[in-house]
């Protein structure tokens, strides 16, 4: 009798604590899956530590292209400490922190016509990344700061894959950036990479 009673505890107390334990497996899956779906030195700058509270968005390489490029947006929200070093290193780097809406970015997968603007910092349209952000929802809200960590023109996954860039410059057709923006008020950690 005794034994069928531990029996019946363990497995309700194992369903209790599966479902997030499959959950947290999922979403390592995922992640890893995401990172492996582009070329390593293009994601090196996202973390190996997974903090609580998290976002992942992957809209991987594929032929159809409806959002304008393909991208990975993570997010965490960190302790004091962990966000102070991170953003610590982003200033030690001299990495330039932006406001989201700065007039120098093209916002990559936008509608706005870009295709003059020469001189210009390609990101993500940030509307693909799970969050509502209000009525301009292609930029983050005026409490975070962008660090683009790296911007480059040119092909940089299949050519099947690529998408025409028409509202772009013509230098950037094609190409990637990627970074870190941080948002100070909720110590929060987003890390992308579009490619397009």
């Amino acid at each position: 009798m005794r034994n069928s009673i531990s029996i019946v505890l363990l497995t309700l107390l194992s369903a209790c604590i599966d479902p997030r334990v499959q959950s947290n497996r999922d979403f390592l899956e995922n992640y890893t899956s995401g990172l492996a779906a582009f070329p390593s030195d293009l994601t090196d700058h996202f973390p190996g530590e997974i903090k609580t509270k998290k976002q992942l968005y992957i809209h991987y390489p594929s032929v159809n292209q409806e959002v304008g490029m393909s991208n990975m947006f993570f997010s965490h929200i960190v302790d004091t400490i962990y966000f102070n070093n991170v953003r610590g290193k982003l200033e030690l780097n001299n990495i330039k922190p932006y406001k989201p809406n700065d007039s120098i970015f093209i916002v990559v997968g936008d509608t706005i016509d870009y295709s003059e603007k020469q001189n210009g910092i390609p990101i993500p349209n940030f509307y693909s990344y799970q969050r509502d952000f209000g009525l301009n929802d292609k930029y983050l809200p005026e409490h975070h700061m962008l660090y683009v960590l790296e911007y480059n023109p040119g092909k940089f996954l299949e050519e099947k894959y690529l998408t025409q860039g028409n509202n772009l410059p013509k230098k950037w057709r094609n190409g990637y950036s990627r970074g870190i923006a941080i948002n100070e008020v909720e110590k929060e950690l987003i890390y992308w990479l579009c490619v397009w």
